[in-house]
């Protein structure tokens, strides 16, 4: 999460300069003094806008990939505004090295990717950090590790009552079908994913489904640590 944040933070002052020096180049009629070291500035740091940029695509696709989510109407305009920035800024360069007949075209194409751009950091950055979902993924990474430790201690046979009185009316314990309502769960932590969100297995993932679960399956947010803690140690023995 540091990461995408710092990574958005570059992107915003990246594309502040490019704008301050299109402006400065483009938008005024007088003869600047300076007007080859804005050009030099606005070229060096359109190469590494778009490095950086690539850098962070990759990424979120890589990440996407692990997580083997369904796209949210939110992820899924995040992706089409980070297809566009590619794109034009692709066009972009076309125009200014190779079709200098459409240069003209190149100073509105720029403001596009800068305003894309901010659209982009908005919808997902941005959001993030109004909602404050970069603090609930800290501590739901923080829970995490405090049951990764605290499932030394669980108890198994709690962890079974509770399985039955709360999902052994949807779940089989030793059967991997889907015959009742959801997945049988014999052996869920000897598979390599998740049989629904196709997360990996792992005590985190598996709490995150139970607290804040994917799709169907009814949230269990209102039970303690320990007791999901209990559940997270039963299912290993399943």
């Amino acid at each position: 999460m540091i990461l995408k944040l710092s990574i958005s933070l570059l992107l915003i002052i990246l594309s502040f300069i490019a704008a301050y020096t299109m402006f400065e180049i483009f938008g005024k009629t007088e003869r600047r003094k300076n007007m080859d070291i804005l050009k030099k500035i606005h070229r060096i740091n359109g190469r590494f806008f778009f490095i950086v940029f690539l850098f962070g695509a990759i990424g979120c696709i890589y990440m996407l990939s692990q997580s083997r989510a369904e796209l949210t109407p939110r992820a899924t305009l995040h992706a089409f505004s980070a297809v566009a920035i590619f794109l034009i800024f692709s066009l972009k360069i076309l125009f200014i090295k190779y079709y200098k007949q459409f240069y003209s075209y190149a100073k509105l194409i720029g403001v596009l990717v800068v305003l894309l751009t901010f659209n982009l950091l908005a919808f997902s950055t941005g959001y993030s950090l109004v909602t404050g979902q970069y603090s609930k993924n800290f501590n739901t990474e923080a829970v995490g590790q405090q049951m990764i430790v605290a499932n030394k201690e669980a108890n198994v046979e709690n962890g079974k009552k509770l399985y039955a009185q709360l999902c052994a009316s949807c779940h089989y314990t030793d059967k991997k079908d889907f015959k009742r309502a959801a997945p049988g769960l014999q052996g869920i932590f000897k598979e390599k994913y998740l049989p629904s969100s196709k997360k990996a297995v792992t005590v985190e993932n598996v709490i995150n489904q139970i607290k804040n679960p994917y799709k169907y399956m009814p949230s269990f947010n209102d039970l303690t640590d320990s007791q999901i803690n209990d559940i997270v140690s039963y299912l290993k023995t399943l």
